[in-house]
């Protein structure tokens, strides 16, 4: 009895100890541990882009100093700073390129940005009767008109991003620095069977101001939409000869824009 006793001991001694040595031979499961989350959008880096809206915008011209009826009589010149015109509307298309590196730090975005647009904005009006230009009537017929054939800028910009309601990928910036633009100034005498004008064309130059917010889509694409207001220098014109007869020469023209337009920009660097 006793040896059955040890025997039926060793062997559920034997049989209990049995799975925990088949156990230390198999293989421990890996668990690999979750992936890190994506990292997070930046704006920094360079790209280009295309953009086309609306461009509005006002003139008025009016006298300077020695303005007078042409050919230069003995009539006596003009007071300074008499309406020409009245202030004017003009409107067209602008669409071009831009080209610019944003610098990220924290949810502030820095940058640089430099445009260039082709638009066909023009306006015009009928000339006042200024009567401090003795001899010179009710003007009836006259029209000055006022066109931007190209615009370039060069800004910098200040963005912030990931702020409120918005995320990473959204950016609300302002905008500014240098303008320049072609502009051609005319006056010309409609109604007429023999066509009486004057024009003169010039780079001018001015500053700018505005603001926009631009939304990256992923893979380096982005959309904007912007608003910039442009105002030149205002410049003198009609001071070369020769004259058209009775055109009113010189002349100081003040043009300033109202940009809208949308863009679609590629982050390449």
């Amino acid at each position: 009895m006793k040896r059955l006793f040890l025997g039926s001991v060793a062997l559920v001694a034997l049989g209990l100890g049995m799975p925990g040595a088949f156990a230390a031979d198999r293989p421990v499961p890996a668990y690999a541990p979750p992936p890190p989350p994506p990292p997070a959008y930046t704006w920094s880096g360079c790209y280009a882009g295309a953009s086309a809206g609306t461009s509005n915008g006002t003139s008025t011209h009016y006298t300077t100093a020695g303005s007078v009826l042409t050919p230069n009589t003995a009539l006596p010149a003009a007071a300074i700073g008499a309406n020409i015109t009245d202030s004017f509307n003009l409107s067209g298309f602008i669409g071009g390129g831009q080209l610019g590196c944003n610098w990220q730090w924290g949810a502030w975005v820095f940058g640089i940005e430099g445009d260039g647009s082709a638009t066909n904005k023009e306006g015009q009006a009928f000339e006042t009767a200024l009567a401090s230009i003795p001899g010179l009537g009710a003007r009836a017929g006259w029209i000055s008109q006022t066109q931007e054939r190209w615009l370039v800028t060069a800004r910098g910009r200040l963005g912030l991003t990931n702020f409120w309601w918005f995320g990473p990928q959204t950016l609300v910036y302002v905008t500014g620095g240098g303008a320049w633009a072609k502009i051609d100034t005319s006056e010309f005498l409609s109604g007429v069977s023999i066509n009486r004008s004057h024009q003169e064309s010039n780079t001018r130059g001015g500053w700018t101001v505005g603001g926009g917010l631009e939304y990256a889509l992923g893979y380096g694409w982005s959309v904007k939409s912007e608003f910039l207001y442009v105002k030149f220098d205002n410049f003198t014109t009609f001071g070369a000869a020769p004259f058209t007869p009775l055109i009113v020469s010189p002349r100081e023209v003040k043009l300033e824009d109202y940009i809208w337009r949308a863009g679609l920009n590629y982050k390449f660097w």
